[in-house]
């Protein structure tokens, strides 16, 4: 049998700084999901992805789709301050999954990585986002509950570098592979599982390193030895390259919106490239 690729995408739902697709990930999203279609890939879940991908039985090009940082823009519709009414991942998803044929050959549905720590996400939306209230997490049930969309971790605060304090040890923020000690881990992992269960109703299974990044700790020792008891069955990087049955398990790569692909031709060229 032929191996057919198998490519994981992300956007950042939270990039929306004017209506043209170079800046606006909501629309590219929407763009992108029809030049997969239009170029004969296949749209799938994460898990059945990476089963078929295990057993060899992936029949067709597939994609999975991706989003990371858990903004509202995810789930629900949202008028921007400067950019007017946006339509929310979800909303492009389920319109696309209703077009003729569109429940056919795809099984359409999104990964959404969430920013646990509701501190952190309310620090983030004063420091960065004019206090918009980008980041609530009271659509994280219903996003579970949609059949479109599984919520999923991306850390308990992002070690992200706008916040005034992070878990890590010595508050060095901005680059995730500073979390490389047993304690921060189980803050940034641990705890954020906990707290996305209690609020989505799932337990996440999957986790997304912020800014791509791992420390050797996480990949090596921390997941190997403790996924299985937190439920969490991979975890993702962002480097641009396909899956394969030989990936780093606590490391699979993804293609990133602006950073890989900037326009549709750009993403055309990767699937052409890739198949």
């Amino acid at each position: 049998m032929k191996d057919f690729p198998l490519i994981i995408l992300t956007w950042h739902s939270i990039n929306v700084l004017g209506n043209r697709y170079t800046e606006n990930d909501p629309l590219a999203f929407r763009e992108d999901i029809q030049t997969l279609d239009q170029n004969g890939w296949r749209i799938a879940p994460l898990a059945d992805a990476l089963r078929r991908l295990g057993l060899g039985t992936l029949d067709q090009p597939t994609a999975v789709l991706t989003v990371d940082d858990g903004s509202i823009l995810d789930f629900e519709d949202f008028v921007h301050p400067s950019c007017g009414p946006q339509t929310s991942l979800f909303h492009s998803l389920r319109a696309f999954r209703d077009q003729e044929g569109g429940r056919i050959r795809h099984q359409p549905h999104l990964s959404s990585f969430v920013i646990a720590s509701p501190e952190a996400r309310s620090e983030l939306d004063r420091r960065d986002y004019m206090s918009l209230n980008v980041w609530p997490d009271h659509w994280w049930s219903a996003a579970n509950q949609s059949g479109l969309i599984s919520i999923e971790s991306h850390s308990w605060d992002h070690n992200h570098a706008s916040l005034e304090r992070s878990a890590q040890r010595d508050n060095q923020r901005g680059d995730f592979r500073l979390i490389e000690t047993e304690s921060e881990c189980r803050i940034e992992i641990d705890q954020a599982s906990d707290y996305i269960a209690e609020r989505s109703g799932r337990r996440p299974e999957y986790f997304a390193y912020p800014y791509g990044q791992a420390s050797d700790y996480l990949r090596e020792v921390y997941f190997p030895q403790r996924a299985a008891r937190l439920g969490i069955r991979a975890a993702l990087g962002c480097d641009p390259e396909p899956v394969s049955k030989s990936s780093d398990r606590w490391f699979l790569p993804r293609y990133m919106c602006g950073r890989d692909w900037k326009q549709p031709n750009e993403l055309a060229h990767i699937l052409a490239d890739v198949a």
